[in-house]
């Protein structure tokens, strides 16, 4: 995998303990190439943490370092129930970055605002970096975000989007509350 030239050191970390931290807590060994950029993710069967899988979440943790997210939030991919869902933009709205540049300015909203009622609402992570919009949630969560990102690409007005979040949110809450209050018989 390439890892971008500006990402590079947000990946390692001060005096490497992100790079550390990621190989410790799943039994791996990433080969970062600084200068070029290639990075590099082997399994070492002999570190205790080690499972056969880890590979593939220590993937999406640099991926998701890759993609703009801070490493604090793309730890959050070490839970079970997490999971991280990139748009590749360029793909779905064109090469042109006229287009690309609205489609991101609409995600993030003014101020950020979208992005924050995005986040709150379907208790995830957002990332508009490059010509890509990330998503780091739990799966039910992954879905809303999935749907408001996926309203707002296609032109979708915001206040819409908003309600949709607002109504789905209300809806977690009052069956978070019916799972809470269940009479027991």
């Amino acid at each position: 995998m390439k890892i971008g030239k500006n990402r590079i050191a947000v990946l390692i970390g001060r005096d490497g303990e992100i790079k550390k931290e990621i190989e410790q807590k799943l039994g791996v060994k990433i080969n970062l190439d600084s200068k070029s950029g290639n990075c590099e993710i082997l399994s070492s069967p002999e570190d205790p943490n080690y499972m056969p899988l880890n590979i593939f979440t220590a993937q999406k943790i640099v991926n998701a370092i890759n993609r703009g997210f801070n490493p604090v939030k793309a730890m959050k991919l070490l839970e079970d129930n997490y999971d991280l869902e990139i748009f590749n933009l360029m793909q779905i709205v064109g090469k042109s970055d006229k287009h690309i540049k609205r489609v991101k300015g609409r995600i993030i909203g003014r101020n950020g605002e979208i992005r924050k009622a995005i986040e709150l609402y379907a208790e995830s992570f957002i990332s508009v970096y490059g010509k890509t919009a990330s998503i780091i949630a739990d799966y039910e969560n992954l879905q809303i975000a999935r749907k408001a990102v996926s309203m707002l690409i296609n032109g979708m007005p915001h206040h819409v989007v908003l309600k949709f979040l607002e109504n789905k949110y209300n809806e977690k809450k009052k069956e978070r509350f019916k799972q809470m209050y269940k009479p027991e018989f």
